[in-house]
């Protein structure tokens, strides 16, 4: 943990985490932080969704626990109900949006020759710089919606995030749909940019309009303070 860099909050969001823990385990939900990318996929392979990000896929990228981890839930049977991981890059030599020039290249374009990446990404990226988290592959199942799991499974992810590596931006791309309706405020985003990647022709797979969510370091301090002080449910 990095936690000189966190500082007096560590305790809060510990606390914090720890609230979190407890409201998605009265639901009935067993949870998992693993850095094991192996059983991430067979996990992933378990949903309805079945669907692997290239972001955290071991074809493309070398996943340890020193960059990367994920957290799954399971309800009583031991079906799996919801994942999402975390990676961080040091990117204190270029921005964010230098960096997905290259990344987004090697993962989308490089594999499929009718895709082409543009240049107009989102503003905020190229302003990006230092020790970036990016968190994704966030999937719950249908049944489990609507009762503020969400929420707190994404905050969980957070703050693990933040005592891990307090990192200087965490952010994820949101569908712009989710995010004009403020679902990314919810689960604790608290900044915005319309337009993530820019894409002239995007793969198939991918949706063109992603919003660029993302939260400073302060930003993830201020959300452990908030449900502390909000106390448990």
């Amino acid at each position: 943990m990095n936690v000189d860099e966190i500082g007096d909050e560590t305790l809060e969001i510990t606390q914090a985490a720890g609230q979190l823990q407890e409201r998605i385990r009265g639901a009935g939900l067993r949870l998992k932080e693993s850095a094991d990318f192996s059983l991430f996929e067979d996990t992933v392979r378990a949903t309805e969704d079945r669907y692997l990000m290239e972001d955290f896929s071991s074809k493309f990228f070398d996943l340890h626990g020193r960059s990367a981890f994920w957290i799954g839930a399971w309800d009583r049977k031991g079906e799996p109900v919801s994942v999402q991981a975390a990676k961080i890059e040091d990117l204190r030599d270029r921005s964010l949006g230098q960096h997905w020039q290259q990344q987004q290249r090697r993962m989308f374009v490089d594999p499929a020759a009718d895709a082409e990446l543009g240049l107009e990404h989102a503003h905020d990226a190229f302003y990006m710089r230092g020790r970036i988290v990016y968190h994704g592959n966030l999937w719950l199942r249908k049944d489990a919606r609507g009762q503020g799991l969400a929420e707190a499974l994404t905050q969980l992810g957070f703050l693990i995030s933040l005592l891990k590596w307090s990192p200087d931006y965490l952010y994820g791309l949101m569908a712009a749909r989710n995010a004009m309706k403020g679902f990314g405020v919810r689960v604790g985003y608290r900044r915005f940019a319309p337009r993530g990647t820019h894409w002239v022709r995007a793969p198939e797979h991918i949706r063109p309009d992603d919003w660029l969510v993302y939260s400073t370091r302060n930003d993830l301090i201020t959300l452990a303070k908030t449900i502390v002080s909000e106390g448990p449910e």
